[in-house]
């Protein structure tokens, strides 16, 4: 029994070596109130990063010294005192380091929730600048649930709510920040947008205070909005004043311009709406809309050329644009309006000279109207380019052998009245060509 005890002084003498050599430092205690007053006694409850937990309390003088074990991780303090709402702190003692003095003000009830917002709304802005919305709009929320009066969480949920698109749901935090402070010049522009898609009629003071700010472009689009609502209510003055409007706070803004030709180009005002629809050219050259209705609004004013010019700017950037004038050229000859009909063909000829429905219309056309080398022409190069075509072929040697009858060309006329005859021997017109024939 002897030897075992020996054995065991040397681990004995480790082990209170070992806790010796753990580091402890001063702490030196101050508690204040909110006046700076010292204010004790307070109890304090210290917690190590192990779990040691140490209770102490400051004199009346609201002061205390004690000493702590070091650690690379910090003591948990939480202050305790009558009439005060309960303080958690953190307290670090390094290694090697100093000793410490820790100052804490105690706050009441009211004073410690206000902070709280102050918390939350400091860490909503850390939130944001790490691109962090959605974090910051709760941090934001629970500040103003802490402090309603903290006007500027209620500007910024607004901003955060306008950001995402929500702006039906910005209208409320706007509201109540504006009961507490005047909104400042680098908001304007989102209050206008909020005012807008609420139909709030605050949205003209905000256009105009945006307007003096400097931040017309910002708000252009909502402007834009505006002009198109006011095309869906058929107020097409009102809607060419606000599309004027946009693209004067924003010239780039070509879908204004364009729009602003529509509304001219559907109420067939040719000067305003080409001048809209060059401008929105200018801004975005393949625009193939405002090419669609330059074509027509020169075709329509029967200006040839200038269609023709137009129609091959547009069939450059759309290859489909011969086929949107092809139906339109169909469905006006079928109601008989030859006139129109006659301009979008010759600009389809002048694109292609093999476009054999349009020298067939040409060529139907032009006999009405008594021209007859030109219906010859035409529907001759129809019979040449469309030798397949079923639909057109009959007429177009009707046509013909009526034309050669005219001119006196019985051998002409015979050719095509035969032809027509033998492919459509019960058309409308077949009796009429039977007695032509009989008269050669």
């Amino acid at each position: 029994m002897q030897k075992l005890a020996l054995r065991l002084l040397p681990l004995a003498l480790l082990l209170l070596a070992s806790s010796a050599a753990a580091q402890r430092k001063e702490l030196n205690v101050q508690i204040v109130d909110m006046n700076r007053a010292e204010v004790g006694p307070v109890s304090l409850t210290f917690t190590s990063p192990e779990g040691e937990v140490i209770e102490a309390a400051t004199k009346k003088n609201g002061k205390l010294r004690i000493r702590l074990t070091a650690s690379e991780e910090p003591w948990k303090v939480v202050l305790r005192m009558d009439g005060y709402p309960d303080q958690e702190h953190e307290v670090l003692l390094n290694e090697g380091g100093p000793d410490r003095s820790f100052t804490a003000t105690l706050y009441d009830e009211e004073t410690m929730t206000k902070q709280k917002a102050v918390d939350n709304f400091n860490d909503g802005i850390r939130a944001i600048q790490g691109g962090d919305a959605e974090s910051a709009l709760e941090l934001f929320q629970k500040a103003v649930e802490l402090d309603p009066t903290l006007a500027a969480a209620h500007r910024t949920i607004a901003a955060i709510l306008h950001g995402m698109g929500k702006l039906a749901e910005a209208l409320a935090p706007l509201d109540k920040y504006l009961e507490f402070e005047e909104l400042p010049p680098e908001f304007v522009g989102m209050a206008f947008d909020i005012f807008l898609a609420a139909g709030d009629p605050r949205v003209e003071d905000a256009k105009q205070r945006a307007i003096e700010a400097g931040m017309g472009t910002e708000i252009a689009a909502g402007i834009f909005s505006q002009g198109v609502q006011a095309v869906r209510d058929s107020d097409d003055e009102r809607a060419v004043e606000l599309f004027t409007e946009a693209a004067s706070l924003n010239p780039k803004l070509y879908q204004a311009y364009r729009n602003i030709g529509t509304i001219h180009f559907n109420n067939q005002n040719w000067e305003p709406a080409l001048e809209a629809l060059e401008k929105t050219l200018e801004l975005d050259p393949r625009n193939t809309e405002a090419m669609r209705m330059r074509f027509f609004s020169f075709a329509l004013q029967g200006q040839l050329e200038a269609s023709i010019e137009a129609g091959k700017a547009w069939i450059a950037v759309n290859p489909t644009a011969g086929a949107q004038v092809q139906h339109q050229s169909d469905q006006l000859f079928e109601q008989e309006v030859y006139g129109n009909a006659k301009l979008y063909d010759q600009s389809l000829i002048a694109w292609d000279d093999n476009h054999p429905r349009a020298h067939f219309r040409l060529g139907v056309i032009y006999r009405r109207s008594a021209d007859s080398a030109l219906a010859k022409q035409h529907l001759t190069k129809y019979l040449e380019t469309a030798p397949a075509d079923e639909d057109g072929r009959p007429r177009a040697h009707y046509e013909l052998g009526m034309l050669a009858v005219n001119a006196s060309d019985a051998a002409s006329a015979r050719e095509h009245l035969n032809k027509f005859l033998e492919l459509a021997p019960n058309d409308e017109n077949a009796d009429v060509a039977r007695a032509a024939l009989e008269q050669l």
